[in-house]
């Protein structure tokens, strides 16, 4: 079936479109908040300082500045970032506080009569919503529509902005951008899908934090049929398959492309208004929608910086406007200069993780760490029943004991399974090893891991104990609910961060562990990346130097230090008295 063509975008029509009244002023607005009796004055002081604002940026007097909202936000999108003079964040809060003060002060839209009937044409309209969700979205701007003699054709983000204005002003901000965010998708959803819905599109304001995150059956079918053959082709073996990928990729990458290139549909579908016109991979690599994509998480962003996700969509999207969908080289080309912008990925890892391992650098907060795993088994033994509880208190004192040991993927660590991942070859008297990644699609180790001393009391008591209770179907992973369900690995991430952050104040997560393990062996050997390398399981040795270069340095200059420290210990002191210096003869 052919995909539904996207419907035709319109101009918004001006408030007096709906409201009947001639083309206000900002002056009048001004007037409006001077004279309005039952205000608040706190909201008196925002609308009128959010007034002055906007007219000191423009450089123009409130009567020669409409009470338009969206003109209001086109001229100040024309005013260069230096000479605006107020943060992203100020800015963005003094448009939100304009635009309820111009729709509050129209006073265009009244509170519907409770159980009015809908107008003919709505109640049609009303009909034809198919499901509960369109239907509850929709339903207070159908009715505010219906009880203000407002067309369907008339619907606008004027009107809509007036309805979420008094919202504001009656049940706080939070719900008025929920209002207005909500009607937007659902009227853009049925606009594109309803036979009869009016064409206009309204603008979907941004979410807190950043674009929503649409499931893939959100977007045409089209769109996710595209999505699994790049995948399952990116996943296929180049090698000997012909029409395989130039490099098979682990289904770890195969997983994060998938996140990437759902996420990226997400954040265009709202800058265009609605899912539905995401029909396949090539609309998302189209040069304006590949930088509105990135617009859009780039203006989510702290200070709009570029953060290591932005850097790594945008090298999704290229890679597979490359590879998949075959771009000609000037679309290529395009895409390149976009990506280039974004510059490089910055050596060393990510400030949050620096900070989180600093501390065990003492090594008392190192062996409080230590000492955690049979602290928690402990605890967990404590109890006299099968509690899930103590099972998941048990469980994490053996994840953190492991990835001590042996520094695991979370996806590792959760699926480890006795005889296949954990080896005992020669019984329970014999030794005990790990094979990272065997079953967790990642790329496996060429040898397995050995797990000694406490570790392997640790995991031997671990057995015998609550994972001997569990259901006897399920004994074969490592780590299982009691009711025979396997640890989602979210939950065991959470419960790792959870204990180490009451134990010793930091939380930390299965890959700070990994960093953590980097830090100790640099610490000791300096510039051995390539036993990093090995420990951490990285297939490219770039990898480990980027990452760890700083912590190389830094643990050169230790080791120089106590060697200077040594040398200085050993060699033997000798002190000349000052008169030795003075010339025969001198007092």
């Amino acid at each position: 079936m052919a995909a539904m063509p996207a419907p035709a975008l319109r101009a918004t029509p001006e408030p007096a479109d709906f409201a009947g009244t001639p083309r206000r002023s900002l002056a009048d607005v001004l007037g409006w908040i001077e004279a309005a009796a039952s205000m608040a004055e706190r909201d008196r002081r925002d609308f009128r300082g959010a007034v002055r604002t906007v007219c000191s940026i423009l450089g123009a007097p409130a009567a020669a500045l409409p009470a338009d909202a969206a003109e209001i936000d086109h001229r100040l999108a024309a005013v260069p970032k230096p000479a605006r003079g107020r943060s992203d964040k100020t800015l963005a809060n003094t448009r939100w506080r304009l635009r309820r003060a111009i729709a509050l002060s129209a006073g265009a839209v009244a509170a519907p009569a409770r159980g009015a009937a809908l107008a003919p044409r709505w109640a049609a309209l009303r009909e034809r919503l198919g499901t509960p969700r369109l239907r509850n979205g929709l339903s207070r701007l159908i009715r505010e529509a219906s009880a203000n003699g407002v067309e369907p054709e008339g619907v606008s983000d004027a009107f809509v902005d007036a309805i979420a204005a008094r919202v504001a002003a009656t049940k706080g901000e939070a719900r008025a951008r929920a209002f207005r965010r909500q009607a937007a998708t659902c009227w853009n959803e049925a606009a594109g899908s309803i036979a009869g819905w009016p064409s206009t599109t309204l603008a979907v304001p941004a979410p807190a934090g950043g674009p929503a995150r649409l499931p893939v059956d959100a977007f045409p079918v089209s769109f996710g049929r595209d999505l699994d053959s790049y995948l399952a082709w990116a996943a296929h073996s180049g090698r000997l398959a012909r029409d395989g990928s130039p490099r098979s990729l682990s289904p770890a990458t195969v997983r994060l492309r998938r996140e990437h290139l759902r996420l990226a549909a997400s954040a265009l579908a709202r800058r265009l208004g609605y899912p539905r016109r995401v029909i396949n991979l090539a609309t998302l690599v189209e040069p304006v929608n590949f930088k509105l994509v990135l617009a859009e998480y780039l203006e989510a962003g702290p200070e709009r910086r570029p953060s290591a996700f932005v850097r790594g969509l945008a090298g999704t999207l290229f890679g597979v406007a490359r590879q998949w969908v075959k771009a000609p080289a000037s679309q290529l080309d395009q895409l390149g200069q976009f990506k280039r912008r974004l510059g490089s990925r910055p050596a060393g890892f990510a400030e949050r993780n620096r900070r989180a391992i600093e501390p065990f650098a003492d090594p008392k907060v190192l062996a409080v760490l230590l000492a955690l795993p049979r602290q928690l088994l402990a605890q967990a033994s404590a109890g006299r029943s099968l509690e899930a509880r103590a099972v998941r208190k048990a469980q994490v004192g053996v994840a953190i004991a492991l990835l001590l040991t042996v520094p695991l993927r979370l996806r590792e660590l959760a699926g480890l399974e006795l005889g296949r991942d954990l080896l005992r070859p020669s019984g329970r008297q014999g030794p005990l090893s790990v094979v990272p990644g065997m079953g967790a699609g990642g790329a496996a180790h060429a040898t397995a891991c050995p797990i000694v001393g406490p570790t392997r009391e640790l995991i031997d008591d671990y057995l015998d104990g609550c994972h001997a209770r569990l259901p006897p179907n399920a004994r074969h992973r490592l780590f299982v609910r009691p009711d025979g369900e396997p640890v989602p690995d979210a939950a065991l991430r959470y419960g790792i961060a959870t204990e180490t952050r009451r134990a010793i104040g930091v939380a930390l997560t299965p890959g700070q562990f990994r960093h953590l393990a980097a830090m100790l062996v640099l610490r000791e050997r300096p510039g051995e990346f390539g036993l990093v390398r090995s420990l951490l399981g990285h297939s490219d040795p770039r990898t480990t130097s980027q990452l760890y270069a700083g912590i190389g340095v830094r643990g050169a200059a230790a080791a120089y230090a106590t060697l200077l420290d040594r040398a200085a210990a050993q060699a033997p002191v000798r002190h000349t008295p000052a008169s030795a210096h003075r010339a025969p003869g001198s007092a």
